[in-house]
């Protein structure tokens, strides 16, 4: 999953949020050196991933994105899922807004980001400034996101071609997504509408 989805599975609060979020410059054991909270948010992150990786809709799914993206077919996965949920938030978050949502995330993020490294608040600055998770649920912005990623990668990649991948499997992918989205819900449930509402304050 990227990063909308980790943060909507995200329950328990600000920093487990946080945590899940910032998870990937969290490495190793150093999450034990981490207030409680943030370093379950990062054990959560991993669960998540992990839980993805090996869930059989996944490994369904990658066959519908051409071998030319190789051992990219996953991480074109994980941005592919964000878009689906993007575009039909309210439905699979339980009425959530996704601007609201975006906002608050955003808010949170900022706010505990100097945690994790400290470059993670330039990070965030840039994804408020993309608008990078409601660009999500526009073509777009999944190209925008895809063609960013691809020129992170040292070598040479078909990354940024990726949302052709999205627009030629659409129509196969989406059910596979409202299925699988069902199994994360139920396995590690949602951010509350709640911790949206009054800023998430713990």
């Amino acid at each position: 999953m990227n990063f909308l989805a980790h943060l909507v599975l995200s329950p328990g609060g600000e920093k487990i949020m946080a945590g899940n979020f910032f998870a990937d410059r969290v490495r190793g054991s150093s999450w034990k050196s981490l207030e409680a909270d943030y370093a379950q948010g990062v054990l959560l992150h991993r669960r998540i991933d992990h839980f993805t990786d090996q869930h059989p809709i996944v490994r369904e799914a990658k066959q519908f994105i051409h071998p030319r993206f190789g051992l990219f077919r996953g991480v074109l996965l994980d941005v592919f899922w964000d878009h689906f949920l993007a575009c039909d938030f309210d439905r699979h978050t339980g009425g959530l807004d996704l601007a609201e949502f975006a906002e608050y995330a955003h808010q949170t993020l900022a706010a505990h980001a100097p945690v994790f490294h400290p470059e993670a608040p330039r990070m965030i600055d840039a994804m408020v400034r993309g608008q990078w998770l409601v660009g999500y649920a526009e073509m777009d912005g999944v190209d925008r996101v895809l063609r960013q990623m691809s020129q992170r990668f040292p070598l040479q990649n078909p990354m940024g071609e990726g949302a052709d991948a999205l627009r030629e499997a659409h129509g196969d992918l989406e059910p596979l997504f409202n299925t699988f989205w069902l199994d994360l819900v139920a396995e590690f449930g949602l951010n509350s509408r709640d911790s949206v509402h009054v800023g998430g304050k713990d």
